[in-house]
Order: C-alpha cells, then sequence, then structure tokens
C-alpha cells in the first residue's frame, strides 16, 4: 500500500495545485526568449513566462493535459481513458508524453518508435527532442507537425495542422520557435525559425509567422502581422471551467 500511496498523493496535489491556477503568479521564463519580445506594458512584461516540463513526470504532465479537458474533475487514470474514447486529442498527449519522458530517459530508439505510433493513430508528427510544458490542449491533433528543438510553455492551445519547426529543412541549426505560456495557435498556422510567441498571444488560422509575437498580441496573414490586442487572460490560456453543455458536446 506504501508504494501506491506516493502516486496518489501526488496527483491529488498536481489537482488542487491546477484548481488554484489562476490564483498563482506567473513563474519567471526560464529563457531569455520570452522576456526578449516587446510588450505593450510593464504589467505585460512581468506575464510573459515560460514554463518548462522540468522536474514533472509522465503522469503530471498527461493529468495537466486531462485538466484542460475536464478543469472541474479530479483527473485519474480513469478519466484519461474515457477521454481517449471521446477526443483523439487526450491519446496524442498520452503519446507525446511518452515520448517526452523516452527521450529525457536516453531511450531515444522508444522515443521515435512513439513517433510513429503517434502518426499511426492521430496522424500528427511529434519529432523526439522537444520540451511541451504542463497542459497542453490539442483538441484536433490530425496533421500537428512539431519539431525536435520547438520550447512551448504551459497551457499552450494548438489547433490542427498547426506546424513549428526550422524555417529551412536544408540548413539545419536555424532554430526552432519558442511559445510562451498560454498562448493559442490556431489551425493550420506555421511557426519557424527562431520565433518567439509571447505569453496569451493568438497566431490565426492559415497565418505564416516569420517574426516574435508580443504579450497578447494576435498575429494575421502571411506573413503574420499584428492586428489586434487581446485584453486579459485569453480563453484557454488556463483551465477553464466546464458546463455540462460543453462537456456533452
Amino acid at each position: 500500500m506504501r508504494r501506491s500511496a506516493g502516486p496518489m498523493r501526488r496527483a491529488s496535489r498536481w489537482w488542487a495545485s491546477s484548481r488554484a491556477m489562476r490564483h498563482r503568479p506567473a513563474r519567471s521564463c526560464r529563457s531569455t526568449a520570452c522576456s526578449s519580445v516587446p510588450t505593450r506594458s510593464s504589467s505585460v512584461a512581468a506575464m510573459s513566462s515560460l514554463t518548462t516540463s522540468e522536474g514533472l513526470g509522465f503522469r503530471d504532465l498527461v493529468f495537466s493535459d486531462l485538466v484542460r479537458y475536464r478543469p472541474d474533475e479530479k483527473p485519474t487514470w480513469r478519466g484519461v481513458a474515457v477521454r481517449c474514447l471521446s477526443n483523439p486529442g487526450m491519446i496524442a498527449s498520452l503519446v507525446l508524453r511518452g515520448q517526452q519522458m523516452a527521450y529525457r530517459r536516453g531511450r531515444i530508439r522508444t522515443a521515435f518508435l512513439l513517433r510513429t505510433v503517434g502518426m499511426l493513430l492521430v496522424s500528427a508528427d511529434f519529432v523526439p527532442g522537444m520540451d511541451i510544458g504542463p497542459g497542453l490542449l490539442m483538441p484536433h491533433p490530425n496533421g500537428v507537425v512539431i519539431g525536435n528543438g520547438l520550447v512551448v510553455g504551459a497551457n499552450v492551445t494548438f489547433g490542427g495542422g498547426v506546424t513549428a519547426g526550422e524555417r529551412q529543412a536544408d540548413r539545419p541549426g536555424g532554430g526552432y520557435p519558442t511559445i510562451c505560456d498560454g498562448a493559442i495557435v490556431l489551425a493550420n498556422a506555421v511557426l519557424v525559425g527562431p520565433v518567439t510567441v509571447g505569453a496569451h498571444a493568438q497566431v490565426g488560422a492559415n497565418s505564416v509567422l516569420l517574426s516574435d509575437a508580443p504579450d497578447h498580441a494576435v498575429m494575421f496573414g502571411v506573413p503574420a502581422r499584428r492586428i489586434s490586442e487581446r485584453e486579459g487572460i485569453i480563453p484557454g490560456a488556463q483551465a477553464m471551467p466546464v458546463t455540462d453543455e460543453s462537456a456533452g458536446a
């Protein structure tokens, strides 16, 4: 019984922390990428943060993704299984998190095997080597392509068909995008090269981002340009309550 008590306590602590997420101050950016993004005020600059997966295990990361779908329920493996039956995004999260753990432990072949599994199950290509923070939401994972150098913060949302990788495939080493906490990247958007998406920024559907996106900015077009700002926290940037109607949809 002692061996099973530890994981249950960790799961309970994660669930409790996720419910208090919106009352918690943003963690400082672990990378200089986010802090270099121009912002509209010092208060917004303070929110620019990048929460990595450091110190979080497979269970913690999977449960954090589940909380994005069911924020008012205590995360359990049963809840993960039920969500997999109705949402391919949860299946994608399981594959992605397993891949992260395998790569972290030096099991490179296993990580690449899971890459193939992800392509077969949900038509998403996760190249081993990326760092994805907790609370990733991919409601439509089909066509998502994530390069091996991508760095993604906490509570980020990806639409279907999103591509994030190097700018020139025949010239490796050109850098990968960095996506800060709470950002939203909509369907078929393309992020290439060492660009930074600021905290709670949004990249519009079918846009091609070639330059940095400031905090709370709405970027749209080819190439993407700043067209407006988002005031406050963008819906989806953190675990939001789910009503009975939306849960059944």
